[in-house]
């Protein structure tokens, strides 16, 4: 076990095939332009999402795409008000970083950008750190009195929220979302305010106590048989196991909304989708600002969704356990 290094940021966690911890030391960032200074009070992410770029991670990039924290400096080339506005401020990052000059930039799509990334990966410094250096645009203000563990979860909302737009979902006859992780717990919450017809599929029972609580049919996915009567499928997991089974479920001309990258080595039979002319929609980043009210309202219930708060030298064991939903660590 790693021990806790103060001033030196969290490294990254596991090597996900050889469960091993790897540490890594960076000096304190600086703030560059466009960029500010966040003093991290909780950093967090999914687990398996974690292990999973763990695994590809050869240089040493920390992890970790959500933060909650408070800026300790504004670049100088941000204007007079953003300064002041943010100054000693209490906020969470959007975690895709974008360079603002490309052409999908400069068309208002920068979720987009040709040359952005997502914090944690390919080389674009994560979360899981004392301090970090983020864009300044991608900074929103959380609102007093909001709990810094009800803010953390902003990002994975904004996810949910940003799929469940991909069409109108009200008025949809059969709508499921498949899968038993944070993403499909947010994401059925959040159409359930559209259409109240939808229901979660997964494999672990404990996710089933909470559609309960929300109101929200579930089953289990064994269970559930290929009648092709679905109107709208949201994988929120990316297997070939949910993959085929969504592609089995959904009508004729029915959509699925991919809300999870599909895993290395999945590979479902897409006839269906040929043969149903199916519309397959991918859905990424969303808006950190637009999932903020949601939680300010309580119409969105975070309740046990981050399922373990830990400080930095616990992180890397318990960011090798992709069963839980979700790890914050405290800095």
């Amino acid at each position: 076990m790693t021990q806790e290094n103060p001033g030196a940021p969290l490294l990254d966690a596991i090597a996900a095939q050889q469960h091993q911890i790897i540490q890594c030391q960076f000096p304190n960032p600086v703030c560059g332009p466009g960029q500010a200074l966040v003093r991290v009070r909780l950093a967090g992410d999914v687990p398996a999402w974690v292990s999973a770029q763990a695994a590809r991670n050869t240089d040493g990039t920390i992890l970790g795409r959500d933060i909650v924290g408070v800026i300790a400096e504004v670049s100088s080339d941000a204007p007079a008000g953003v300064r002041e506005r943010l100054r000693r401020a209490r906020v969470v990052c959007s975690p895709h970083i974008a360079c603002g000059l490309c052409d999908m930039c400069r068309a208002g799509v920068s979720q987009h950008c040709r040359e952005g990334g997502t914090m944690g990966t390919m080389g674009v410094p994560g979360s899981m750190a004392e301090t970090v250096a983020v864009p300044w645009r991608n900074l929103t203000i959380v609102p007093d009195g909001m709990p810094d563990e009800v803010a953390l979860l902003a990002g994975p909302l904004a996810r949910a929220l940003h799929a469940a737009r991909m069409i109108r979902m009200e008025g949809k006859v059969y709508v499921t979302v498949l899968g038993d992780n944070l993403a499909a717990l947010l994401a059925v919450q959040t159409i359930a305010r559209l259409n109240a017809t939808v229901r979660l599929l997964g494999w672990r029972p404990e996710a089933f106590g909470r559609a309960e609580r929300w109101g929200v049919q579930h089953r289990h996915a064994d269970e559930v048989g290929r009648r092709r009567d679905q109107t709208v499928v949201v994988d929120c997991v990316g297997s070939s196991r949910s993959l085929d089974l969504a592609l089995g479920m959904l009508r004729p001309r029915g959509t699925l909304i991919l809300a999870a990258e599909p895993a290395p080595g999945a590979t479902p039979d897409l006839t269906p989708v040929v043969r149903g002319e199916l519309e397959v929609l991918g859905a990424s980043h969303g808006s950190v600002a637009d999932a903020l009210p949601l939680l300010v309202s309580g119409q969105i219930d975070t309740t046990g969704l981050i399922e373990v708060r830990t400080r930095p030298s616990e992180a890397p064991r318990l960011l090798s356990r992709g069963e839980l939903l979700y790890v914050a660590v405290e800095f």
